[in-house]
């Protein structure tokens, strides 16, 4: 009985290790959890590794909060950051299909992002504080101070890279709709992303490099990693936003280009780029991510 029972576990054993997904920095499986929020630039709270504030530990209030949620331009969800206007922001304009976006245009799910990487709003300016901080409605400045590394921030970096400004006429079009056929070579957006060749073309090493993510073209979708989305799935309500290509809960380790940021400190906690929190699997290796939606 006890070698009956030392083979059941066994193959148990072997069972679970046959659909563990895999945790290597440069692949995930599908199914994955797309995860990775605590470790990244995302988590402004106390334990952060990062930017980080005295004032709380907790992560998630500096975007969202289960009570007294700002829903000003219809912000989703439970989004607890002050209300920025679109009318603040210049958008792209005239688009290669001669689609116009004004700055009207812009909309709720871009506003989300853009109410931290616009430059001017604070990281702290949040409706709901966190403990018994109280709620302001529109949100308001709560006075913490971040810390970089130890060092003293100010609540924005205006040096930042990733602080996009009140000018989005020089980025990628956001609340555009999203027009298949037309002069950007756009695919139609029933096309299911993991069937996309994006290796035809170049070597032969393509199909295998970075651990085959090029030839998989797997996404983060609706919080896992999926081999069954379509290119309707990053879109919202038909038009492309910050969401389309960013997933902000994603850490993701899977970009070949930014491996170099990585560190072994911390259980691979890296320290730079999170991936850009790209959604595609492999970020941007091969231009992938652009020639998804991009038949060029």
């Amino acid at each position: 009985m006890k070698y009956l029972r030392a083979a059941a576990l066994m193959a148990v054993s072997i069972g679970i290790l046959s659909v563990t997904p895999a945790k290597a920095l440069d692949t995930y499986l599908v199914g994955d959890a797309a995860t990775g929020i605590a470790g990244s630039r995302h988590n402004l709270g106390g334990l952060s590794m990062h930017i980080s504030s005295q004032a709380t530990t907790e992560i998630c209030v500096f975007c969202h909060t289960p009570h007294h949620s700002n829903t000003t331009n219809n912000l989703r969800p439970m989004w607890n950051r002050a209300a920025i206007s679109n009318t603040s922001f210049t958008a792209y304009g005239t688009t290669a299909s001669q689609t116009t976006i004004s700055n009207t245009d812009i909309g709720s799910v871009s506003l989300a992002c853009l109410s931290c990487h616009d430059g001017v709003t604070t990281f702290d300016n949040v409706v709901n504080a966190p403990g018994r901080g109280g709620v302001t409605q529109g949100g308001s400045d709560r006075g913490y101070e971040f810390l970089l590394t130890g060092i003293l921030v100010s609540d924005f970096m205006t040096a930042s890279r990733l602080v996009l400004g009140l000018d989005l006429s020089n980025d990628h079009p956001v609340s555009v709709l999203y027009g298949a056929g037309t002069a950007a070579s756009l695919r139609p957006t029933n096309t299911t992303i993991s069937q996309i060749d994006i290796t035809t073309g170049l070597s032969v090493s393509s199909i295998s490099f970075d651990n085959g993510n090029m030839g998989r073209n797997f996404w983060s979708v609706k919080g896992f990693i999926s081999d069954r989305a379509t290119i309707a799935d990053l879109l919202r309500n038909g038009r492309v936003e910050c969401s389309s290509c960013h997933d902000p809960h994603f850490n993701n380790k899977s970009w070949q280009e930014v491996d170099s940021t990585y560190t072994n400190v911390a259980a691979y906690q890296e320290v730079e780029s999170n991936g850009l929190f790209l959604r595609r699997v492999g970020g941007n290796t091969g231009s992938g991510l652009c020639r998804t939606c991009h038949n060029k």
